[in-house]
């Protein structure tokens, strides 16, 4: 399969955003969240505005809530995008790699 100039961009964005594993996190169902706050939803390219285009080029199922997280003693606002579970082997499609730590969370949900 012959990748278009937008997903193959889409792809690479969404590899390096999983890389960094900041501000990523799963919730006790399973559900992958990738959080970020006002401020770098605008001002980096690397917000919620943003990782939702690629998800939609790469027709990745998400949505996106509005969530405010304490940080140090602040409270940030900010916005999560969010992969339910049964939708994560979308997003393994086009990053392979983050497999191995949907892997871990399962063998701890199980574990439970």
């Amino acid at each position: 399969m012959a990748l278009t100039p937008e997903q193959r961009a889409a792809q690479r964005k969404i590899v390096g955003t999983l890389t960094l594993k900041s501000g990523m996190w799963f919730e006790p169902d399973g559900q992958f969240c990738i959080w970020r706050d006002e401020r770098a939803s605008t001002e980096w390219g690397n917000g919620i505005p943003e990782l939702s285009e690629h998800f939609d080029t790469l027709e990745i199922p998400y949505f996106v809530r509005v969530e405010v997280l304490t940080i140090g003693k602040r409270k940030k606002p900010g916005f999560t995008l969010v992969v339910r579970w049964d939708d994560l082997p979308a997003l393994t499609r086009w990053v392979p790699s983050f497999e191995k730590q949907i892997d871990n969370v399962r063998a701890e949900i199980e574990a439970c």
